[in-house]
């Protein structure tokens, strides 16, 4: 293309994350999750452009010849005069910031928490390193950014109404004192975040910690998500995990047997309550 710029000052913390960003839009599995969570479709193409009227934002987005917008990073928190320059040019403006906002379009954080869980099953060694690479830079760079180890669920979100609900009603199955991780008829909680949950439990081809996560909540928020059913079944298939699969495709009516093996589909915790004694019947087995 040539309107493409290249450029970078790689001396600059964002420039060099962004030239990663770029590098790993040419994985599928990232570029329909980084799509998905900017509501365009994966046949966009995004790259760097040479500016326009003074000012060049970070990614152009194009569907064909069509221009869709534009995409601007932060490590930190919004530069609003420049978005505000921008959105007087382009018919969309993209943000991504170092943590997701309520004005932000994506976070940084969140990147680096989807390339965190998605790093080990990458075939394509070289792949994997390059997501390894954006995953320590924006743990370098992004101010605010969390460390993506694992780590126990903070009170505060265990002392949630649904939390206290859900493990109350799987009392016979909770973790042993001393307890690190997920084993077979022991479910484990743990998260990646200050307010986040990750119910797990025993998968023995998981080669992370055994385990695998049947739902999550992030960021705090009143919802519940679901992994695909491509990855239930390839991570529970010592189990029979058809009637979870139903569960969530027919009672909830999420369709996570048509999505990607990496991406995710939610449903609000009140939607949830009112399946919840089929919820609990169907965690059981799979613990």
């Amino acid at each position: 293309m040539d309107d493409m710029f290249v450029n970078e000052d790689i001396s600059k913390h964002e420039n060099r994350v962004n030239l990663a960003l770029f590098h790993l839009q040419m994985n599928d599995d990232f570029h329909k999750w980084f799509c998905e969570q900017l509501g365009i479709s994966d046949s966009c193409v995004i790259y760097p452009q040479k500016g326009r009227e003074g000012i060049r934002p970070d990614f152009i987005v194009k569907d064909g010849e069509k221009e869709l917008g534009c995409i601007e990073v932060e490590l930190g928190g919004e530069n609003k005069d420049q978005l505000n320059k921008y959105r007087m040019i382009y018919e969309t403006v993209f943000s991504i910031t170092g943590e997701k906002t309520d004005e932000s379009n994506l976070g940084l954080d969140e990147i680096s928490g989807f390339l965190s869980e998605t790093i080990i099953p990458i075939a394509n060694s070289q792949t994997k390193l390059s997501a390894q690479y954006l995953v320590k830079l924006i743990k370098d760079c992004a101010h605010g950014t969390k460390s993506y180890s694992r780590s126990p669920v903070s009170d505060e979100v265990m002392a949630k109404p649904f939390i206290n609900k859900l493990l109350t009603a799987l009392v016979d199955y909770e973790p042993r004192d001393g307890q690190s991780k997920a084993e077979p008829g022991k479910y484990y909680c743990d998260t990646y975040e200050a307010k986040g949950f990750s119910f797990r439990v025993y998968s023995p081809i998981s080669k992370a910690n055994k385990s695998v996560s049947l739902f999550s909540m992030t960021n705090g928020r009143d919802f519940i998500s679901f992994s695909s059913a491509e990855k239930y079944r390839n991570y529970l298939s010592h189990k029979n995990v058809d009637a979870w699969i139903s569960f969530i495709t027919n009672e909830l009516c999420l369709p996570i047997d048509k999505i990607n093996l990496k991406n995710r589909l939610e449903i609000s915790i009140s939607s949830l309550s009112d399946n919840f004694e089929n919820f609990i019947k169907n965690i059981k087995p799979l613990i």
